[in-house]
């Protein structure tokens, strides 16, 4: 349990929040262990300024508020009084990459502490076997180290630490959609969100709790090491790229065949048209997104089964998913701004058409590839160029008519001026 003074609290409509004090050395203390690992956070980053946050401490001045979320029924803080809080149920949605440098150092000086290692080149070793993160994010280094050592950095960083005061805003049981909201208000303060963004925070925050359902649907991050393995179609039916499948629902609802961001959660626009309507948030229940997956896996098993491991390699593409999921939306004439209830039962019909189709007639991945091969020699976008291929075979497959692949390449190249 973590003990914070609480300086002033309010209790709004639908949430309620305080502002706090703490001891820093008992804040890193009692973090959980993966607590750099909230999913819908961005992930630990090299960043020169927030390096220097230490010795920012080590002179006495403040640091930025740091903002946290925390769930506990009942919980009712009095101004002036201290409350405990327990940290296995707190959340960082402003202020983790200030955390995990701090609690970085701290870590250093306690391993400093046990291990009694008198080589700075030794120490260095035994902590990036332990802790790789610290060095691969740049916080720490040989030459930092062997620094700590000459200067007695260690013991100098443990004294500041030890009486700071860290201050909070600690937003008190926000429903899901609410903590997406306040970290993408803190985090992006008044700049526009991408739409792509958007999805995927919601969708990832739900993605936890669905994940334990075992539905047989794996989404993989690039992080993972399995995940070029995935992306290269070593993988069985139900696994996908988490980023893949993210766009593969927004080309879907927007009936167009959308781009994979470059990295996990990037907020930046890419080059890429943004609709400047809002995300109607009924898509992200857990019916819906559950349906939608399960709806996903069955048009793999079918292509599978019909092309072998042709089609585990092809399904498995950003360009294939956003492809079909964007002829389909197109096929059904789907509105995102329609009530759940709609969306739900013209998406099944859609999936059931389409599983259908992919079973008698297919994909026919032989000819796609004789195709892809002759485009190989022009110049041409390529990724951009194969999704809306993909779109078009896919709207007249569900339109009943006998599509070939060489027809819908030459009809894409003409409309392209190719």
């Amino acid at each position: 349990m973590y003990k914070l003074k609480v300086l002033d609290s309010k209790t709004l409509d639908d949430r309620e929040w305080m502002l706090c004090k703490g001891k820093l050395t008992d804040y890193l203390g009692s973090l959980k262990k993966d607590f750099y690992n909230f999913s819908i956070q961005r992930k630990i980053v090299k960043n020169q300024y927030l390096d220097t946050l230490v010795t920012t401490v080590k002179q006495g001045d403040p640091i930025p508020l740091i903002t946290l979320t925390y769930n506990e029924v009942g919980l009712q803080p009095v101004v002036g009084a201290d409350v405990n809080i327990d940290m296995n149920n707190v959340e960082i949605l402003d202020g983790l990459q200030r955390t995990f440098r701090l609690w970085a150092h701290n870590t250093l000086v306690k391993e400093f502490e046990s291990k009694k290692v008198e080589q700075p080149t030794q120490f260095a070793k035994m902590i990036k076997e332990e802790y790789p993160i610290f060095f691969d994010t740049g916080i720490l280094s040989l030459t930092k180290i062997k620094n700590f050592y000459a200067e007695n950095e260690f013991t100098q960083i443990k004294e500041a630490f030890k009486d700071f005061d860290v201050y909070f805003i600690v937003w008190v049981n926000l429903p899901p959609k609410k903590v997406i909201h306040k970290m993408l208000v803190l985090n992006a303060g008044q700049r526009s969100v991408s739409k792509t963004h958007q999805f995927e925070l919601l969708f990832l925050y739900l993605w936890e709790d669905l994940q334990k359902e075992e539905l047989g649907i794996n989404l993989y991050r690039e992080k993972d090491s399995v995940a070029n393995k995935v992306k290269s179609g070593e993988r069985i039916a139900g696994d996908y790229m988490f980023t893949s499948v993210i766009v593969g629902l927004r080309s879907y609802l927007e009936k167009k065949p959308l781009r994979v961001s470059i990295g996990d959660l990037d907020v930046s626009e890419l080059g890429q048209e943004e609709s400047s309507s809002g995300i109607n948030e009924e898509i992200f229940s857990a019916d819906f997104i559950r349906s939608f997956l399960a709806h996903i896996k069955e048009i793999d098993e079918a292509i599978i089964a019909k092309e072998g491991e042709h089609g585990r390699k092809w399904f498995v593409k950003d360009t294939t998913l956003s492809g079909i999921l964007a002829g389909l939306g197109q096929f059904v004439q789907i509105n995102e701004n329609s009530n759940i209830d709609s969306i739900k039962h013209i998406t099944t019909a859609g999936f059931e058409e389409l599983l259908q189709k992919s079973q008698e007639v297919g994909f026919r991945l032989t000819e796609f590839e004789e195709q892809y091969n002759i485009l190989s020699s022009r110049s041409v976008n390529i990724g951009n160029f194969i999704r809306k291929v993909v779109m078009n075979y896919t709207i007249a497959l569900l339109k009943g008519e006998q599509p070939t692949w060489q027809d819908v390449f030459t009809t894409n190249l003409k409309k392209d001026g190719i």
